[in-house]
């Protein structure tokens, strides 16, 4: 690839500027520091991508007028950017600054830009993006700038659908966390026993038991054979067994709201082991603790979690979600604990007969109570079904969006699968023997986790840049700014949101 630039000429009062292939100087002969201040006057927050670094002077602009500001920085070609490098000092001065990053848009790397954008852009720190294009090398390069954009865009869609989250429920993440934590307390401090490995044959096929309506038909047969299975149910499908009087081995559970520990009112779980996210609704630990049952916390990769897991003797079990997917769970849960032979049952990721979901969840009695002569159950169903745009999938399911979404995540987890008779099957090759370990999660220090997380929030308070430790409060922040966004208060600081976020965790700390 033909480099961008040629050259290096000397400005008016001395400054060495880059010029393009076409003869045009990327910035100004006379003053380029004097031209570079209009740069990013209109500008919002302190984070900026800028397309196109030349001379850098209008990056140097940036970080003067705001000291804070992560940037960027990014060139339409490794071998560009190794020439200003070498050729213009200031571009080399501006690579060690921390709070620059440089990029070529075609690295080797694959999604190398995207992948740097979603490592460091952090919205409820930083607020608002800006993309700013020096405008020399915009009119030198139009068609690879646009091509750049699109894919900022598209790493910015990701971003943003995870904030959005983060915003909705990180204020309940975090209270949830504490308070799972402290039924964890508890247990330690009875003595109860925790969950042990020993508990699972894993002799027998792990079936995990989603909510499908594919449910109602493969339940019978799980119940014909049911010797032959450890079966692992999401909190979803548990009354659609219960009502079959189809013993559970093990459920699952990750939502975090309240609606999720309808799924366990009524339900008869006897010796069935709990595997519980530490942002799930603490109604359901606090039941299981109530029944004397085995419960395994695990952590499913939110940053006060993990913070947390440093104080146990050994991690708590880090089991994947797939952005969300609890079926997900229940299947990492069987790998992780060593099962070589896995079934998924009800995972349809569509309506099929066109229903919803299987007989006998929480829906069936939610919406007949709720059910009046105009609008009965099934037309509460429909409405469901209904309320996006659906597609026929290759099995003839009507499919949401939202669900192919779940579909692609649950097949990219699974990696080797075959399908057949609306079943995944998987056998397990080279199955992950770190259980031992991953499931010993139970001692943990309190005191010192408590006395940390103070100390954190003392450092953190007096702290303006992002820092590593301000991770354990992203989704925190992420509530309040969005919060405050609605509010017309967009112009509150990343301190002051820092501030409400750190008040609300040391708040929830007393729990400990």
């Amino acid at each position: 690839m033909t480099c961008l630039y040629k050259e290096v000429v000397e400005s008016k009062n001395g400054l060495e500027i880059p010029v393009y292939n076409s003869g045009r100087a990327a910035h100004s002969k006379y003053n380029p520091r004097r031209e570079a201040e209009a740069f990013g006057q209109e500008a919002s927050g302190s984070f900026a991508v800028i397309l196109g670094i030349a001379g850098g002077f209008h990056i140097e602009s940036l970080l003067k007028r705001n000291p804070g500001c992560k940037i960027i920085a990014v060139e339409k070609s490794a071998a560009d950017l190794e020439w200003l490098k070498k050729n213009i000092p200031l571009a080399s001065e501006l690579e060690k600054n921390p709070g620059v990053i440089f990029c070529a848009a075609d690295s080797s790397s694959p999604h190398a830009l995207e992948n740097i954008l979603i490592q460091n852009y952090f919205p409820a720190h930083y607020g608002a993006i800006n993309i700013l294009p020096l405008r020399s090398w915009l009119q030198e390069n139009q068609d690879g700038c646009d091509k750049i954009v699109e894919r900022i865009k598209s790493a910015l869609k990701e971003i943003s659908a995870d904030y959005s989250t983060q915003a909705h429920f990180g204020r309940l993440w975090a209270k949830n966390i504490f308070c799972n934590l402290s039924v964890l307390k508890k247990i330690q401090e009875s003595g109860q026993k925790p969950f042990s490995l020993s508990e699972c044959d894993l002799q027998k096929t792990a079936a995990i038991i989603a909510a499908g309506p594919s449910l109602d038909e493969s339940a019978k047969a799980i119940k014909e054979s049911r010797e032959k299975y450890f079966v692992i149910a999401t909190d979803t499908a548990l009354k659609v067994f219960g009502r079959r009087k189809i013993k559970v081995d093990a459920v699952v559970s990750l939502d975090a709201q309240c609606l999720s520990a309808e799924h366990f009112n009524g339900a008869v779980c006897g010796d069935t082991i709990f595997a519980l996210d530490l942002a799930a609704n603490p109604s359901i630990a606090k039941y299981a603790q109530r029944k004397n049952a085995k419960i395994l916390f695990y952590n499913s990769g939110h940053p006060l979690a993990s913070f947390a897991s440093g104080f146990c003797k050994a991690p708590f079990a880090r089991l994947d979600s797939g952005g969300g997917t609890v079926a997900i769970c229940a299947a990492d849960f069987a790998m992780q604990c060593g099962f070589a032979k896995i079934k998924i049952f009800g995972a349809d990721f569509g309506y099929s007969n066109g229903k919803p979901y299987a007989k006998g969840t929480y829906l069936d009695e939610l919406y007949m109570a709720g059910q009046t002569r105009i609008h009965n159950a099934e037309s509460l169903f429909t409405k469901l079904m209904f309320r996006t745009e659906l597609n026929k999938n290759q099995r003839g399911f009507l499919q949401s969006p939202t669900l192919l979404r779940y579909q692609s995540t649950m097949e990219e987890f699974l990696g080797g699968y075959n399908w057949h008779d609306n079943v995944y099957e998987w056998q397990g090759k080279n199955v992950p023997q770190k259980a031992q370990n991953l499931f010993e999660a139970n001692s943990l220090d309190f005191a010192a986790l408590k006395k940390e997380i103070e100390a954190r929030a003392q450092a953190l308070d007096s702290e303006d840049a992002f820092t590593p430790q301000e991770c354990l409060l992203l989704p925190e922040m992420a509530y309040w700014r969005q919060k405050m966004d609605k509010n017309g208060q967009n112009k509150i600081s990343t301190k002051e949101i820092k501030k409400l976020a750190l008040n609300k965790i040391l708040l929830y700390n007393k729990l400990l």
